[in-house]
């Protein structure tokens, strides 16, 4: 007997039809403007935003945009002076194998972390320097002659070493190379600058030459003001300018300058030095995107001045830090004033000048003390053409190397 049509209606009523699961797209219409979702997005650290390219492919389209990167890295770097919880990259040796060990620290008074990262450069390379970071680009070198460069973005685990100028330093003559790293908003183009400098002896001002990221290859650059840094890297980059320390030599006789890269006209020029008597120490630091100084008596490292360069005053004393105790050495100053100083057993803290007071502590494990250097860093999304993922191999091989030395065993480093 046949089913009635009400039986049979009901049967075809009761199916549902399998629906697939709709991604978000970039607009979210249904829920928020496209505006919206973009600056809720560009507020996410790297990490979030690399796991939500596999949301849908408009997502994954948007981050990888050129104008939101510029929009995250923006919100990244003014986000960190203004709530105190300033990143910095931190360079130190490891204290059994001395090998170089780069990692990500948080200094804040609600929590305090420490993030070892992947390093990319050569571990057989005994000498490493940290030139700097710009735009979420850390620049590594090895001196003295600056044949090896790594540009390197810890955030996206990514890297490329920067091929080297035809022009190689004469061995006679030259003495050493110092590094620098800029970075040319207006062309989005992130330069390396390779100072070839003189022996002590004579007063030839520094050969300049400037490799492009953008058409990737090395210019000369002149060197009009006539100087010599005392660097093997740039003191400090505030803002993608990178600043050295250096002598020159004119009328006055011979004197102690800062110097800066002018991103404009592609030109350096020179700054006064704050008045330093031969028994003070200074030390160059970004503090909210200005120059700064740590001043303070080699006999008595306790009490620090701070100052502050001034495009229309010069320099000016902004306060005196007080009497500080406890620490062995200053290893320099986050964006928001607050110094980063250790102790003889390796702890690093935090010191609020303005209230006279230790902010937070955190210990790195197998650090050697003495050897620690900081830079002020924030993460982007920003990649260079030519980046590949920084190998695990790399690890891998110093893990090894670390256990022979524990067994004991001599090794001779090399690079094959």
């Amino acid at each position: 007997m046949p089913p009635s049509k009400g039986k049979g209606k009901g049967k075809k009523k009761g199916k549902s039809k399998k629906t697939k699961n709709r991604a978000p797209d970039a607009t979210c219409n249904c829920i928020f403007r496209r505006e919206i979702i973009i600056n809720i997005l560009s507020r996410l650290p790297v990490k979030t935003l690399i796991q939500f390219r596999c949301v849908c492919k408009p997502w994954r389209k948007l981050i990888s945009k050129p104008k939101f990167i510029a929009t995250h890295f923006r919100h990244s770097s003014s986000l960190q002076p203004s709530t105190g919880s300033s990143p910095v990259l931190l360079h130190t040796r490891h204290l059994k194998s001395y090998d170089h060990l780069l990692s990500l620290i948080n200094l804040s008074s609600e929590s305090s972390s420490v993030v070892e990262l992947d390093n990319p450069f050569p571990f057989f390379l005994q000498s490493m320097v940290v030139v700097g970071s710009c735009n979420g680009i850390v620049c590594l070198c090895q001196p003295p002659w600056g044949d090896v460069i790594t540009l390197w973005n810890p955030a996206m685990r990514q890297s490329r070493t920067v091929p080297l100028s035809k022009r190689e330093p004469i061995m006679e003559a030259h003495s050493s190379v110092s590094i620098g790293l800029a970075y040319d908003s207006q062309e989005n183009d992130f330069l390396v600058l390779s100072l070839k400098r003189f022996g002590p002896e004579t007063v030839i001002a520094d050969e300049v030459e400037m490799f492009s990221t953008m058409s990737f290859s090395w210019e000369r650059v002149p060197n009009e003001v006539g100087f010599r840094v005392l660097g093997l890297s740039c003191n400090l980059i505030i803002k993608g300018v990178p600043y050295w320390s250096a002598l020159l030599e004119d009328a006055y006789g011979s004197r102690e300058v800062l110097v800066c890269f002018d991103l404009s006209k592609k030109v350096f020029d020179k700054l006064p030095m704050p008045g330093m008597r031969l028994e003070t120490k200074g030390y160059l630091v970004n503090l909210e995107d200005s120059l700064g100084m740590l001043m303070w008596e080699k006999t008595d490292k306790y009490n620090v001045d701070i100052w502050v360069m001034d495009d229309e005053d010069g320099w000016s004393k902004k306060c005196n830090v007080g009497v500080l105790f406890g620490f062995d050495k200053i290893i320099g100053c986050l964006r928001n004033g607050n110094i980063v100083a250790e102790d003889e057993n390796g702890v690093f803290f935090l010191f609020d000048p303005v209230t006279s007071s230790v902010k937070a502590k955190v210990c790195i494990d197998n650090a050697n003390s003495g050897s620690s250097m900081i830079f002020n860093y924030s993460e982007s999304l920003v990649l260079i053409e030519g980046m590949l993922p920084v190998k695990k191999q790399a690890a891998r091989d110093k893990l090894a190397r670390e256990n022979l030395l524990k067994a004991g065993m001599n090794i001779k480093a090399s690079t094959t």
